[in-house]
């Protein structure tokens, strides 16, 4: 089956070269169980390198059944190592990191067995050599004799037609070493044996021929026994899913060796969370808006969270529209949007001057609803007005939500307020200027259950402010009752008198005094309607200060009904971090959409904005720099493994298979590692509430998980990459060294 014609094989140095066999030409038959023995460097192992497919000859040439082998290229000599071959080792080249029964899986694994199937047939190959109760033990843990027999319990799993032994017996006792050739003699009836030893002695009882070398020439051949050449068996071809051996091979690769996965998933699972807190800090700071400088020019209300919206065909908004505009992110809409750029006081948050000093509101005495007035001190301009309308039942601790005219809602942890009532005042500076407020006389009507600055009025009190937006002129008519002139006195606000009923109406007191002994016409006009209105005067008493008509609340929502055209709501995201993906996916649905805090920004902190770009500088490198530290110290953990890919390749697993079940195992731990990075990221993100930790959650997206999948995937390939060209160049299948 294996004949030597002519071989020759020699070495070369700087200085010269050696000739390590010259000429030889041999035979040998399936059957045959074969000793070649000679002095240390006479040649003997480098014959078996060349038989074993190790190593190559120079001159000569070896058939493989007639098949000519001087042409076989790389691919060649594995498929004939790992079809044709069966090593025994005299250091047994066991896998020290998988159990006696692993060791010998892992053939029919290559092999193309499932791994249920390699389990039942390798426990078959155990009991052949007396190991099947020694099945869960570590490799390492056998004594001599054991883990040879282990080495040929694998080559048995192996069936291949020849097995060649490298000083099979050299570390094991005279008993030991007898089993071992006893198996072997066993073996040879249907296989071909080629044992290399030095000891003729012991083998000589159990071989059928002996070889013996001495300088790279045949001394002798001696037929012991003779034999009739069988034939051999036909190796059945196996049909298996090549995909499903390399993760069989790769589970029990990792399986088999806890404490090395363990660390390469720590040093992994740094990385991803390194990269994660990076990415994050990389994310806050593409967002500029801490460096930017404002400017009350279009708003007064710079609340990062606040956008205006409007629909693109100009079309009113209704409040049907209202769930649809609350999209993902967006926390509440505001039908009134004007009032979200109007301050209001509550009793801390002003003073009376008076004398020159300051007196409590309780004793300042009664407020009229409009004033234009240097008298009030207002201290704290960080309040801005929202509707109860985005207020629920369940928000409440106690009390209700508002239902009457001058009703608010707020929070506090004394239930005493409730039902108490506030004077507060409201202004925007901007439209009224600084001395300019209203007053109303508000009840506290509903205690919210979670604390807050801010405050929630009822419908009538927003609209009363949201009106003050709209350019609107109120002509009234006076007649003297003595000479029947007519005076005609233009107002600029309308507002909601608490004191009228049915259909009166009240002016400041210079035009009150003004309409004694007057007849008041009995019709208002008002421009946006164009028409008149029936409204009388109200004798009785009761006047607002200043350019104001007091109306009834009735009279005050037709005219408001017909200013307002709800053209226009404002939005409240749940931060700033939410903007552009709200603008964006409120522009898919046909709506405008305007950040009040972009549109008052006038400019940029300089410092700010150079600390933010060393941030995201600093988290880039960072980024680059983790992934790659921690490819280099996996990669040094790998190294470790190197024999075992050697022992892997003798036993018939090619390079390339090599690689894949390498790249298989790092894409494996860094997909394990993005598992944990969830995970733990979920359970922060829900459980820790301090600042910092709700500040980076607000700019994680779904995408960034995604980001940082494919960046320690990318490692874990540059990882693989790496340690496959590892394997390639360092751990090549060595040939045998001569003693």
């Amino acid at each position: 089956m294996l004949k030597l014609e002519n071989i020759s094989k020699y070495y070369y140095s700087s200085s010269n070269v050696t000739c390590a066999l010259r000429k030889i030409n041999l035979e040998f038959k399936v059957g045959e169980f074969v000793a070649i023995t000679g002095e240390s460097g006479s040649g003997k192992t480098t014959l078996l390198n060349l038989i074993s497919g190790l190593d190559t000859y120079e001159d000569g040439e070896m058939y493989y059944y007639d098949k000519k082998t001087s042409f076989f290229d790389d691919a060649d000599w594995e498929k004939y190592r790992k079809e044709e071959i069966g090593f025994i080792f005299q250091n047994y080249n066991l896998i020290d990191s998988y159990t006696v029964l692993e060791n010998v899986m892992v053939t029919y694994i290559i092999d193309g067995y499932s791994y249920k199937e390699a389990k039942v047939k390798a426990k078959e190959k155990l009991k052949l050599v007396g190991l099947e109760n020694d099945s869960h033990k570590k490799a390492i843990k056998l004594s001599g004799g054991q883990k040879q027999r282990l080495a040929i319990a694998r080559v048995l799993a192996k069936e291949t037609n020849i097995i060649v032994a490298d000083e099979p017996t050299g570390n094991l006792d005279v008993e030991n070493g007898n089993q071992v050739l006893s198996i072997l003699k066993e073996l040879s009836k249907d296989k071909l044996v080629i044992v290399v030893t030095h000891n003729q002695g012991q083998v000589e009882p159990f071989v059928t021929r002996k070889i013996r070398l001495r300088d790279g020439e045949i001394t002798s051949d001696e037929i012991v026994e003779q034999i009739v050449e069988k034939e051999i068996k036909e190796k059945e071809e196996r049909q298996y899913n090549k995909a499903k051996q390399l993760f069989e091979f790769s589970f029990l690769n990792m399986k088999s060796q806890p404490k090395k996965s363990i660390l390469l998933i720590i040093f992994i699972l740094f990385a991803t969370i390194a990269s994660f807190i990076f990415l994050a800090n990389f994310k806050m700071n593409i967002d500029d808006n801490k460096t930017k400088l404002l400017t009350n020019d279009l708003f007064v209300n710079f609340d990062d969270t606040r956008l205006i919206v409007r629909r693109k065909d100009n079309a009113a908004i209704t409040q049907e529209e209202f769930s649809k505009i609350k999209v993902e992110n967006v926390n509440s809409v505001e039908q009134y949007d004007h009032i979200t750029d109007m301050n209001y006081f509550r009793e801390e948050d002003y003073r009376w001057k008076f004398d020159g000093g300051f007196k409590d509101p309780s004793q300042s005495g009664e407020l009229p609803i409009y004033v234009d007035s240097s008298l009030i001190i207002l201290v704290n301009y960080d309040k801005f007005m929202r509707s109860a309308s985005s207020l629920s039942p369940d928000m409440l601790s106690h009390g209700c939500l508002p239902t009457g005219k001058f009703e608010m809602v707020v929070y506090s942890d004394d239930p005493s307020i409730l039902n108490t009532t506030e004077k507060v005042l409201f202004q925007n500076s901007k439209v009224f200027g600084i001395d300019t407020w209203y007053s109303y006389d508000v009840k506290i009507v509903g205690i919210l259950k979670e604390p807050t600055k801010q405050a929630y009025f009822s419908e009538t009190i927003c609209k009363i402010m949201d009106m003050t937006q709209f350019k609107v002129s109120f002509n009234v008519k006076l007649r003297d009752n003595r000479t029947y002139r007519e005076q005609s006195y233009t107002i600029p606000r309308v507002v909601v008198d608490p004191n009228l009923t049915d259909n009166k109406f009240s002016l400041d007191t210079g035009r009150a005094n003004a309409a004694n002994n007057k007849t008041v016409y009995p019709e208002v006009y008002y421009s946006v309607l164009q028409q008149w209105i029936p409204l009388k005067f109200n004798y009785s008493g009761h006047s607002v200060n200043d350019n104001a008509l007091g109306v009834t609340e009735e009279t005050f929502n037709i005219i408001y009904d017909a200013c307002s055209k709800s053209g226009q709501v404002a939005i409240f995201i749940d931060d700033y971090a939410y903007v552009e993906e709200v603008r964006n996916e409120l522009s898919d649905l046909g709506y405008n959409s305007i950040s009040c805090y972009q549109a008052s920004v006038a400019g940029w902190d300089t410092e700010k904005v150079i600390v933010r770009y060393i941030n995201l500088g600093i988290s880039l490198i960072a980024l680059a720099v983790i992934n790659l530290v921690t490819v280099l110290l996996a990669f040094a953990i790998l190294k470790v493994k190197k024999n075992d890919y050697v022992i892997f390749k003798m036993i018939g697993l090619s390079n390339k298979d090599c690689k894949r079940i390498n790249y298989i195992e790092v894409i494996f731990y860094g997909i394990l590692c993005n598992i944990i990075l969830i995970i733990i990221s979920t359970v922060i993100s829900n459980v820790v509430k301090t600042p910092l930790i709700v500040e980076v959650y607000k700019y994680i997206r779904f995408t960034d998980y995604l980001l940082i999948f494919a960046i320690i995937i990318f490692s874990m390939i540059m990882l693989g990459r790496k340690f496959g060209k590892f394997l390639t160049n360092k751990a090549k299948i060595t040939v045998l060294k001569e003693e």
